[in-house]
């Protein structure tokens, strides 16, 4: 359970997320009689309709729809001894670094002491004993390859456990990690609780760019006094674009993301959730936030008592009838040489919108679920035009939306470049002198980093314009690779003021845009500008 809350930050995120859909085997029904099969008013061929119980499983066939929302999966704990292994699996051991939070306990796996059904309760038992190195048991319940979901909306009726060291949760960690490890695929925490905070229970979400590891996780909490005496039913709403938190039907979180605030995040790292996700059960001992402030051994066995499980999805392409409408006036957010950065107004749907395409002068080249994208690997100083057309579950699309945009434009390296107008540096410090920008205090080790555009392949000198009064210096230039194009030296001119220029070896250079770094490989210069010289094809 990689999650521990620090300062709760309240940022939006909105989201426009893709999903999977599942549509009944059954769609078509051959018997007129039935109301299955409507005509079509213009040639009398029969349509498929919606089946409101396509989705439905035998097993949880005895439960009934909540509205569109069709029971996929369900546990209702009526069979005494352990839980039904074609529906829960175990995270067992101690894991790396205690799961990641530094928890005390060790998951065991079938074990009744830790994890037990009995008069219809699933009971997740912590204990205190020695296991297998540990002073502490429990048990993780798993739903990963026995019941994954893109989107839906969770139920758990569950009891908490009491006393100061315990952290249940109630929680969702990705199944197929598409976008890299924790946090970068995202973490939904349905509902958790720690002991030592008695009646209050939280719920968050973790990113690669919004998580506890960075102090930027985004979370809501709510007071619930009879936490650990009563069940409470704890839910999640997860559709495209959304995630919403509930306890006994009342919503206290609510997750989306804002194009405005993650122009310069990548959308993955900002909403990674539009892939499957899993289920998780589980009771904690210590780690980082749920043994904050220790924890008291006189508590123990505690246990997490859960009532059920359920689990409803939407037939989304079912219920789809019109296509989706035109995107709203897509505006341009941030443009580099290579990228453009835009956003829209997610476009209007009869059911839901499932993702994106993005379109550059014609071609597709990407699609997303959120409302926002940015283009990367284009050319400098060039004209393009962006399209976005939005896709319904069903396939459908709507017509296309487009907009014109422009790619900046980046420096030749046939230009004088000022050393001062660095697009990266570590160390140096920039000074001014009779009208003069120059870069100093170049100490070994130094660089800057700049962005230029090679526009012909061949063979170049570097120029630089440089002073000392330190002895003799040494700029090492990088381009493409980690290996040095040119080493220059720099003499001693007697004066920071006192300018001369050096210039370099010859090196090949290949066309293109290319970062150069300059290192100082022996400090103790400054320099004011430099610029590059072709002497060969």
């Amino acid at each position: 359970m990689r999650k521990f809350l620090l300062t709760i930050i309240t940022l939006s995120l909105v989201f426009v997320l893709f999903a999977c859909g599942e549509t009944s085997d059954n769609d078509q029904d051959p018997d007129p009689d039935n109301g299955d099969v409507d005509p079509d008013p213009d040639n009398g061929d029969p349509v498929d309709t919606y089946d409101p119980r396509g989705l439905v499983p035998e097993r949880c066939d005895y439960l009934e729809n909540i509205d569109d929302w069709q029971p996929v999966w369900c546990d209702e704990f009526d069979e005494d001894g352990l839980p039904n292994p074609d529906l829960w699996a175990y995270d067992a051991g101690t894991g790396i670094g205690g799961w990641g939070n530094n928890e005390l306990q060790h998951y065991t796996r079938e074990r009744l002491d830790n994890v037990y059904i009995e008069d219809g309760i699933l009971h997740i038992q912590a204990i205190k004993e020695s296991y297998q190195g540990s002073h502490y048991t429990s048990a993780r319940l798993v739903t990963k390859y026995r019941g994954d979901w893109l989107y839906g909306r969770v139920q758990v009726s569950a009891k908490m456990p009491s006393g100061r060291g315990l952290w249940p949760a109630i929680w969702m960690l990705p199944t197929d990690v598409v976008y890299g490890t924790w946090p970068a695929s995202g973490e939904i925490d349905i509902m958790e609780y720690v002991g030592y905070d008695p009646g209050v229970v939280h719920g968050t979400i973790h990113t690669g760019a919004y998580n506890h590891g960075m102090g930027t996780q985004i979370g809501y909490t709510r007071t619930l006094p009879t936490v650990e005496d009563q069940f409470h039913l704890y839910e999640m709403i997860w559709e495209p674009g959304k995630i919403e938190l509930f306890i006994d039907g009342e919503m206290f979180a609510q997750f989306d993301y804002n194009p405005d605030t993650n122009i310069f995040t990548k959308n993955s790292d900002a909403w990674p959730f539009d892939q499957r996700f899993h289920l998780i059960l589980n009771v904690a001992v210590g780690g980082d936030w749920g043994g904050a402030r220790g924890i008291d051994d006189s508590i123990f066995p505690q246990t997490m008592e859960v009532e059920y499980v359920r689990v409803y999805q939407k037939d989304y392409a079912g219920l789809t009838e019109d296509a989706p409408s035109q995107v709203g006036g897509v505006v341009i957010q941030d443009t580099t040489y290579e990228s453009i950065r835009f956003k829209w107004s997610p476009a209007e749907h009869d059911v839901m919108v499932k993702h994106y395409n993005i379109y550059v002068d014609g071609n597709k080249v990407g699609e997303t679920t959120l409302n926002a994208f940015r283009i990367h690997g284009l050319h400098p100083n060039t004209d393009y035009v962006i399209g976005v057309e939005a896709v319904d579950f069903k396939g459908q699309t709507s017509s296309m939306r487009n907009t014109a945009a422009r790619t900046e434009t980046v420096r030749s390296v046939l230009d004088r470049i000022q050393a001062a107008s660095f697009d990266a540096m570590s160390g140096i410090r920039v000074y001014e002198a009779n009208d003069i920008a120059y870069v100093g205090d170049i100490d070994t080790m130094d660089y800057m980093e700049y962005i230029l555009e090679v526009p012909e392949s061949g063979t170049y000198q570097i120029r630089y314009r440089v002073s000392s009064v330190d002895g003799v210096g040494e700029i090492s230039l990088f381009g493409r690779t980690r290996f040095v194009l040119a080493v220059t030296d720099v003499p001693n001119t007697g004066g920071t003021q006192t300018w001369t220029t050096v210039t370099s070896e010859a090196f090949d250079l290949e066309a293109g845009v290319v970062t150069f770094r300059l290192r100082a490989s022996e400090g103790g210069f400054n320099i004011d500008y430099f610029e590059f010289i072709k002497v060969g094809d």
